[in-house]
C-alpha cells in the first residue's frame, strides 16, 4: 500500500526499521543475560554476501523479527560468537554487545533520518515549494 503511494523507498526503509527494532531487542536480551550461566549470545543479521556465514542460533526466531530484511535480503538468527565461553558456559562479552548495540542504534537513526527526508520532500512537492 505505502509503496503505491510513496514509492519503493518507504517500503525498504520500513523493513530496515523493523529489522533494527528486532535486533535492538535481541541485543538488549544478551546484555541483560551477560551473567546468566549457560546463556549463549544471539544476534539477528540480514544476509551479507561479503561476510562469511555464521552458525545458526538455537531456538525459535524472535516473534518481532521481520521475515525479510533491507533490500529483500534474508534474515538469519545466529549466535553472536563473542569468543570463548566463560567457565559457567556464558559466552556474552559485554563490550562487544554494547558495540553492536551502538552500531544498531546508528543504523536505526540513519534510516529514520532518510525516511524523514523522504516525507519532507513529498510535503514540499505537495505544497508547491519545489
Amino acid at each position: 500500500m505505502l509503496s503505491q503511494i510513496f514509492g519503493e523507498a518507504v517500503d525498504q526503509l520500513t523493513r530496515g526499521l523493523s529489522f533494527a527494532t528486532a535486533r535492538h531487542s535481541l541485543l538488549a536480551q544478551n546484555i541483560a543475560n551477560a551473567e546468566t550461566p549457560g546463556y549463549q549470545g544471539r544476534d539477528l543479521v540480514f544476509e551479507d554476501l561479503l561476510e562469511p556465514p555464521r552458525q545458526p542460533a538455537p531456538g525459535p526466531i524472535p516473534a518481532n523479527a521481520p521475515e525479510v530484511g533491507p533490500a529483500g535480503r534474508a534474515i538469519r538468527f545466529v549466535t553472536s560468537a563473542d569468543g570463548e565461553p566463560k567457565p559457567d558456559g556464558n559466552d556474552v562479552q559485554l563490550h562487544r554487545q554494547m558495540a553492536r548495540l551502538a552500531e544498531n542504534t546508528l543504523y536505526q537513526h540513519s534510516l529514520v533520518q532518510l525516511l524523514t527526508n523522504h516525507f519532507n520532500t513529498i510535503r514540499q512537492a505537495i505544497s508547491g515549494r519545489v
